[in-house]
């Protein structure tokens, strides 16, 4: 009943999200998240292994996200004309082909605290629950504070794959990874990502100091930002806020009316920055995992 995603799949797939993110559930994901998952952790890899599609009639109902290389998360997100029958349905599905990759590893899944009725669907299945430590925050973009940085510094966006360099380092020194130009230029190349919507910030020396990828869904009129890091010489000098000021103000100019973040609550700095630019909670989130018998 799935098919696996094909590239001409991209605008309906985003369509989907941004209905039920817009519509009903309180959908725990944004288009954002979708093809940052894409560009990022699938960058330069064949999608159609990992998202799957479930459609009736040419409309697409159901997108999941399922663990390929290696055991992980499983996600499905469906449409509100998917009733509990059929999403009891589609989970099983999903739990038969993450079987035959991992026949070993329990199934597991995280949920928003306000999707009812797929928590609903899981305890009917089996599976056993705890709280998260992720939360999504949200904000109005009707009033916007002016960014302000020390003398020397600048915000832009990037303005090609030839920053692929100081792309890379600044996307390592934030999260400990180890990025190089040429698997920074496969997220550049990715069909979804664009390069005038990941924002930096300029030190006097040229490097890029900090940096963020807000994404926009003109369904649920809201932005993402996914990810936001900055390079651990330039750390508490108010560089990202005033980049995430900026990127608001952006969103605000696309027409969206609401920004959302996705971050740890372990992750203290992260809870202040967010805080700071007028982030509050919107939902926190489940764990549900369920061993296969």
């Amino acid at each position: 009943m799935l098919r696996p995603y094909q590239p001409n799949d991209l605008s309906k797939v985003l369509t989907l999200i941004g209905e039920c993110l817009r519509d009903s559930k309180l959908c725990g994901y944004h288009p954002g998240d979708i093809a940052h998952w894409m560009s990022n952790s699938q960058r330069g890899k064949n999608l159609d292994k990992t998202f799957w599609l479930y459609e009736e009639k040419d409309k697409l109902l159901a997108l999941a996200n399922l663990p390929y290389e290696k055991p992980g998360e499983f996600v499905l997100i469906t449409h509100a004309d998917v009733h509990e029958p059929l999403e009891l349905t589609l989970l099983g599905i999903c739990e038969e082909m993450i079987f035959s990759r991992f026949p070993d590893q329990p199934y597991a899944m995280n949920v928003a605290i306000t999707e009812k009725n797929r928590i609903a669907c899981l305890e009917k299945l089996g599976y056993s629950s705890q709280e998260s430590d992720t939360v999504v925050d949200k904000c109005s973009l009707e009033s916007i504070a002016e960014s302000v940085l020390p003398e020397g510094f600048s915000i832009r966006s990037v303005t090609g794959e030839h920053e692929a360099t100081l792309l890379a380092d600044v996307h390592s020194s934030a999260f400990g990874s180890s990025w190089t130009a040429e698997t920074y230029i496969k997220v550049m190349q990715t069909p979804g990502f664009d390069s005038e919507r990941e924002l930096v910030v300029v030190s006097p020396d040229g490097r890029f100091a900090s940096f963020l990828v807000y994404w926009l869904d003109p369904i649920s009129q809201s932005g993402l930002f996914e990810p936001v890091g900055c390079h651990k010489d330039f750390q508490r000098k108010g560089l990202t806020k005033a980049l995430m000021l900026e990127g608001m103000k952006r969103m605000k100019q696309a027409g969206m009316k609401t920004a959302m973040v996705g971050h740890s609550l372990k992750n203290e700095a992260a809870n202040k920055l967010y805080a700071s630019v007028g982030f509050g909670e919107h939902f926190r989130t489940l764990e549900f995992v369920k061993s296969q018998s």
